[in-house]
């Protein structure tokens, strides 16, 4: 299974809005985000199947993009397993009930979950991996179970690929 971590890109600063949640993509954020997974695209990766949101605002925002830019054919779901403060296992809880459906998912999150997450997927309790803004990760998992997942880091692109 074919699993990519995408970090939302850069959004208004806190003060910005009445909360955190409602924080939105500002018009560079969109820029990187699309500049980044145009580059992946280019590079002729497979296309996820699923992809899964936070309910946050800047995250479904990054995810319209992934969808538009990336996953044109891709179902769409939010969950609240990838707001910031995450648990990790109820993240694997989530990737190993679509697996069951699906082979390719993309997660859209934030930080420090995504980072904490993918650094679990290769085993390590403290992270390995840093998910910048517009950021994204491949893995190929090879243990589905949670809270056992675990998988390889194909690769890590940061939010800078699309300038390349």
């Amino acid at each position: 299974m074919l699993l990519y971590l995408l970090r939302h890109g850069i959004a208004e600063d806190h003060a910005s809005r009445g909360g955190d949640a409602e924080r939105e993509l500002t018009d560079e954020g969109k820029e990187k985000t699309r500049a980044a997974l145009e580059a992946v695209r280019k590079m002729k990766f497979f296309a996820p199947e699923l992809v899964i949101a936070s309910p946050l605002i800047r995250a479904q925002q990054t995810a319209e993009i992934a969808l538009e830019d990336f996953a044109k054919e891709a179902k769409f779901e939010t969950s609240a397993m990838l707001i910031p403060m995450a648990e990790v296992t109820d993240t694997m809880t989530l990737v190993a009930k679509c697996a069951k459906k699906y082979s390719r998912i993309m997660l859209v999150g934030h930080e420090p979950h995504l980072s904490s997450f993918g650094s679990a997927l290769l085993g390590s309790p403290t992270p390995v991996i840093e998910m910048k803004k517009a950021a994204i990760a491949k893995f190929e998992i090879h243990r589905i179970d949670s809270p056992r997942m675990r998988g390889q880091l194909l690769a890590l692109f940061p939010p800078k690929i699309g300038s390349i």
